[in-house]
């Protein structure tokens, strides 16, 4: 009869292979998951335009909003082009659906704040982000130059 001690010891016929990358299993793991690592700092916000705040989960302008929109599709109006709305709602990262839906909620309603304003509503690209990418404000809609 063998010990317990002599039957942990020995390892199944062709296990061995496997034991030798058992080491390199666990750190891929350590790295996928992140445990241990420091996160990278997040960018810098892009340039825009103008960037309108936003509170919580709200999808109302604020009257100080209102104001920078009239002075914005004023000066806008008269230079033409398009423009690219930007929406973010969360935390750095976070595409759930809740978040992509809330960031949506905003950018089209700064679309319509700027249709009102009349901007021309084909000018208007419109893209919600979800969770912040930079290091901005989480909850915001950036007015900017498409592609700048």
């Amino acid at each position: 009869m063998t010990s317990s001690r002599e039957n942990t010891s020995r390892a199944a016929p062709g296990a061995a292979p496997f034991m030798a990358f058992l080491p390199l299993v666990a750190a891929l793991l350590f790295c996928v998951t992140g445990a241990g690592a420091a996160e990278a700092p997040l960018p810098p916000p892009r340039q825009a335009l103008l960037t309108i705040l936003f509170e919580g989960t709200e999808t109302a302008v604020g009257r100080t909003a209102r104001e920078e929109l009239d002075s914005f599709a004023a000066e806008y109006v008269r230079k033409g082009g398009r423009l690219e709305l930007r929406a973010y709602a969360g935390p750095p990262h976070d595409t759930s659906s809740n978040n992509r839906r809330l960031s949506l909620r905003r950018a089209l309603t700064i679309r319509q704040e700027l249709i009102d304003r009349g901007i021309v509503a084909e000018r208007i690209h419109v893209r919600a982000m979800g969770g912040v990418s930079d290091s901005g404000p989480q909850d915001r809609v950036d007015i900017s130059l498409p592609g700048g």
